[in-house]
């Protein structure tokens, strides 16, 4: 029995000292916050972030040209603008900005500018602009250097969202399948969820794309009924996080890995995936044994790593 509707879940506005846990909600829309402010702001709230070096000029101009776009509805016509590959030339990097005319039986393509980066001199340019009656070529030029600007020394949605999801993971929180970011927090971790929210909400403060990003919580009841609910949705989940270890731990092992670091870690992310097993069965007042045989399979693969890993540092240590 899983959760598939909202009405599912009983909620509570207050923790009455009989709540499962949190359900805690958010979306990041396009967000850009500075690297250096990212840094302040983990720092200052406790979540683990490993400064991750600037983007790449070139993935920064791939990703502000692949950003323009506008739909233009003008004297019964409907136009589209947006940037097109070109072919490259050298290390020089250059992307068509072109006008896309919607017809009925075909479409027609209108070059407006030519956007480059050249990677030799490390500069942005835009050339063979084309006077165009219905579109402005240099304001879609001087955008798209705009967010190449703010692409080079921001963090990304893609960065941001793997620091939260590290973080809700830390929290033992599960996934609800009824809601694409919507996670189920138990009560051992309530308290994190305020500084999850208060994260969430200086990302906001500091987005430099000015879309807002959202973030809310509300508390699950416990009774049983909850509790069965919750039980379904740990299966859902943990099957997912079951297949993705198995699936390291059999690389690993096949491709004869020789770096005991790596082994150790995914031991340590195993053996905590079954602690995270019991304390959600203590919070479910339940035995959740329907995963016996993926756990003991995963043990298994687990136990070979350790192995592994003690033969190469034996090794290793002969060796010195």
């Amino acid at each position: 029995m899983s959760v598939k509707n909202m009405s599912d879940l009983m909620a509570v506005k207050s923790d009455s000292g009989e709540v499962l846990g949190k359900l805690l909600y958010f979306s990041l829309s396009n967000v850009q916050v500075e690297r250096n402010k990212l840094t302040e702001i983990c720092n200052g709230m406790g979540v683990p972030y490993s400064g991750a070096s600037r983007t790449g000029a070139v993935d920064a101009f791939r990703s502000a040209t692949g950003d323009i776009y506008k739909r233009v509805v003008e004297g019964g016509h409907i136009y589209k603008v947006f940037c097109r590959d070109n072919q490259r030339d050298g290390d020089t990097i250059s992307r068509e900005l072109v006008k896309e005319t919607l017809g009925v039986e075909t479409n027609r393509y209108t070059k407006l500018a030519n956007i480059q980066f050249d990677r030799t001199a490390n500069s942005f340019g835009y050339g063979n602009v084309e006077y165009d009656p219905h579109v402005d070529p240099y304001e879609f030029c001087a955008q798209a250097e705009t967010l190449f600007e703010i692409y080079k020394t921001c963090a990304g949605r893609k960065q941001i969202e793997g620091i939260l999801l590290d973080y809700l993971d830390s929290m033992e929180a599960i996934k609800i399948s009824i809601h694409g970011r919507l996670y189920f927090v138990p009560r051992t971790h309530m308290t994190e969820v305020d500084i999850f929210e208060d994260f969430v909400e200086a990302l906001n403060q500091n987005n430099r794309n000015g879309t807002p990003l959202t973030v809310n919580s509300m508390y699950v009841l416990d009774d049983q009924k909850q509790r069965d609910k919750m039980a379904a949705e740990f299966y859902a989940h943990i099957r997912k996080e079951i297949e993705t270890y198995q699936e390291r731990a059999e690389h690993f092992i096949a491709s004869d890995c020789q770096s005991v670091a790596i082994m150790n870690r995914w031991i340590l992310k195993i053996e905590g995936l079954e602690e995270k097993k019991r304390h959600y069965e203590e919070l479910l007042q339940k035995e959740l044994d329907e995963l016996g045989a993926e756990f003991t399979t995963l043990r298994m693969f687990s136990q070979e790593l350790q192995i592994k890993a003690r033969r190469l540092e034996s090794s290793k240590k002969l060796a010195a």
